[in-house]
């Protein structure tokens, strides 16, 4: 069940930009009793519709409504680290997100707040950085087994040099994702944690804790930026009841599977995710493993369709098949190498995903060691001029071997 609520903003872009992404997240959960909602320097009080309307008389605003969810649950048995990428939806075209306080609880004993991670569009961590997280001792309102833990963070577009992502009005437009360790998992096989974006049933009412404005976004304009109309999906939780405690409950829609059984090492299918792909298996293998191709896949295509294969390890990824394995991709980007980790591609051919807004490597974004030996590397149809099939990063390598190609994009 989605949650939305409605906020006034100021007619000069300057102030509003200043106060609700300046003031807001400078604030801590203690300072401001579970963060409040932003405080004018004036007279030192809440600056809410009503008395917005007191400032800004007869003004009428069509803000665009926004909605956010966590979706894509992806695991790392080498890390223990569980993702959710952070999407969003707008009602009208050609919206773009200048920032947003990213306010959630989830169960103590299942999850720890990691970090905000897979940045794109130039999007980035502000003040409070790194998130505040607070312990809430009674869990009860969410359904949790025990105690709730409360983040308090913010994200803003904070090159703006980099090339705008607008967000679908049809689909979902990822922009960062939400990383937690693993606490506690009651059922490996079926892993369903939840996570609420800190906005009650009566969107009026603002953010759980006392005094908290909840989650708050704005949009980009021509000069500055303006508010949006918040709606909230929560993930694996729904509301119940009249929004006084309890506020709602557990509610399994998305499980994953996060067992980290002994790993095969060896690629038998063709599919994007699930197991013994290729997916899989840089997920469960240790470093120093070395990946290898199952015979029935000679000539086979594995198509990377819904996130990045991120190698956050040492990994050699070895074929011997004729005729060559290939791996391609159909969105932005295709392969992430962690910085300090050293991976190999060996006898592969590869096709680079489409054009991503921060030109950050079609086929690899490169932070560490990357070595090709008898690869042949081409750019995706849909990719555009001059983007970069690798982006090596600073104090990156790569290594070419044997008989390489790259195609110049």
């Amino acid at each position: 069940m989605n949650n939305i609520r409605k906020t006034t903003c100021f007619s000069d872009p300057f102030i509003r930009k200043t106060f609700l992404f300046g003031m807001l997240v400078f604030i801590s959960l203690i300072k401001l009793n579970a963060l409040g909602p932003v405080s004018s320097p004036g007279n030192g009080g809440d600056i809410s519709s009503s008395n917005l309307d007191l400032l800004i008389p007869n003004l009428a605003l069509v803000d665009p409504q926004i909605t956010v969810r966590c979706a894509n649950p992806q695991y790392s048995c080498s890390t223990n680290m569980y993702c959710l990428d952070v999407e969003f939806k707008s009602d009208v075209p050609n919206k773009e997100l200048f920032g947003m306080n990213v306010r959630f609880l989830y169960d103590d004993s299942v999850l720890e707040f990691s970090t905000f991670n897979g940045f794109l569009g130039g999007y980035g961590s502000i003040a409070p950085n790194p998130a505040i997280v607070s312990y809430l001792s009674n869990g009860v309102p969410w359904g949790f087994a025990s105690g709730a833990d409360y983040a308090n963070g913010a994200i803003q577009k904070v090159n703006q040099n980099a090339p705008a992502i607008f967000i679908s009005t049809t689909n979902w437009t990822k922009l960062f994702q939400i990383c937690f360790t693993v606490d506690n998992a009651p059922d490996e096989n079926n892993f369903s944690p939840s996570v609420v974006w800190d906005l009650e049933q009566n969107p009026a009412n603002g953010g759980y804790p006392t005094g908290s404005a909840g989650v708050v976004m704005t949009v980009v304009t021509t000069t500055g930026s303006a508010n949006a109309i918040e709606a909230v999906d929560p993930f694996n939780w729904h509301y119940i009841g009249s929004g006084a405690p309890p506020y709602g409950e557990p509610f399994q829609e998305v499980t994953s599977n996060i067992s980290c059984g002994t790993c095969a090492l060896t690629v038998t299918s063709t599919a994007d995710a699930g197991p013994n792909t290729l997916r899989d298996i840089i997920s469960c293998a240790s470093s120093g493993d070395t990946i290898v191709f199952a015979p029935a896949l000679a000539g086979a295509t594995i198509t990377v369709s819904t996130t990045k294969l991120i190698v956050s390890k040492n990994l050699y990824i070895r074929s011997n098949l004729t005729p060559k394995l290939k791996i391609t991709s159909t969105i932005p980007g295709l392969f992430e190498i962690a910085p300090g980790k050293t991976v190999e591609f060996k006898d592969v051919e590869i096709t680079s995903g489409t054009t991503l807004s921060d030109n950050s490597g079609a086929a690899f974004k490169n932070q560490g060691i990357l070595k090709l030996v008898n690869v042949k590397l081409f750019k995706n149809v849909n990719l555009g001029s001059a983007q970069y099939l690798v982006k090596n990063w600073p104090s990156s390598q790569i290594l070419l071997y044997g008989s390489c190609f790259i195609e110049i994009p």
